[in-house]
């Protein structure tokens, strides 16, 4: 009898010990999981008007942590020169709407990669003026152009370094997105590259500014943009890709999609 109590007592500490490991895992709070993110508008951006960090890749960071709970995205701002060395310290672990080709195949940075999440384009605007129409842009390369400190371009051949760029081009090269168009506007320089998506948002909010620009038909670049993770790492491109392939068949997606001037793109589970 004395043998029977003892073995029914180790049985219900046992059986104790697993629905408390059980509990504490359904309480356990999200692991934290880092994304980089840069002025890179409509994607991300910094303090415009006194704000905090806002656009697309802030909505969507949003829209993860509502809808599961087994991770927590956070973003770390950084910028598009820096970004190489803060994910080499790992100071985040994730990125949203990047491209391998964008600085981290030359660095042999090894990187978990994820199908695509969207497409955009760049492309170059002018001064709309008389007797200018679009054939002007076949020889936009040697004009004086306004372009983003630390993006890779296709027309200067996706080299980043912005002194080397500099040498081969008579470049303006700022810090802010609607910068690029201002000194079109402003005569300060004959062209600007943009992204297409914020260039559509930007002349939503000023209409009487679509007609002083010409705008090129041929892109710069386009731009097949996926998530990028550290290997190894938990979650893996696969798994944050998966994520937006069920918020994409719920849809979700769409609607955020368009809301930032993007087409959606049909996500399947992989």
């Amino acid at each position: 009898m004395h043998r029977l109590m003892m073995m029914l007592a180790a049985a219900a500490i046992t059986v104790a010990g697993v629905l408390g490991q059980a509990a504490m895992a359904a309480g356990a709070d999200p692991k934290i999981v880092r994304v980089g993110g840069y002025q890179f508008a409509p994607y991300v951006s910094f303090g415009e008007g006194g704000t905090g960090p806002h656009g697309l890749t802030v909505d969507l960071i949003a829209l993860l942590n509502r809808t599961q709970d087994r991770w927590r995205f956070q973003l770390v701002p950084t910028t598009p020169l820096r970004r190489y060395d803060d994910f080499a310290r790992s100071r985040f672990d994730v990125m949203f709407f990047e491209m391998a080709g964008w600085g981290w195949s030359r660095r042999d940075i090894p990187l978990d990669v994820s199908k695509g999440i969207a497409t955009d384009r760049e492309v170059f605007i002018a001064q709309l003026y008389a007797g200018r129409d679009k054939s002007w842009f076949a020889g936009v390369r040697a004009t004086k152009i306004a372009a983003m400190l630390g993006y890779h371009y296709a027309f200067a051949d996706f080299a980043g370094d912005p002194d080397q760029m500099r040498r081969r081009f008579d470049l303006v090269l700022v810090n802010d997105n609607a910068a690029v168009i201002e000194l079109v506007l402003l005569g300060r320089v004959e062209a600007g590259v943009v992204t297409q998506s914020f260039l559509s948002r930007y002349l939503a909010d000023r209409p009487n500014d679509l007609a002083r620009l010409l705008v090129s038909d041929q892109a710069d670049q386009l731009y097949d943009l996926r998530v990028l993770t550290r290997p190894g790492r938990d979650p893996d491109a696969a798994a944050i890709y998966g994520l937006l392939a069920r918020l994409d068949r719920d849809g979700r997606l769409a609607p955020l999609w368009r809301a930032y001037g993007l087409d959606p793109v049909r996500l399947g589970e992989d």
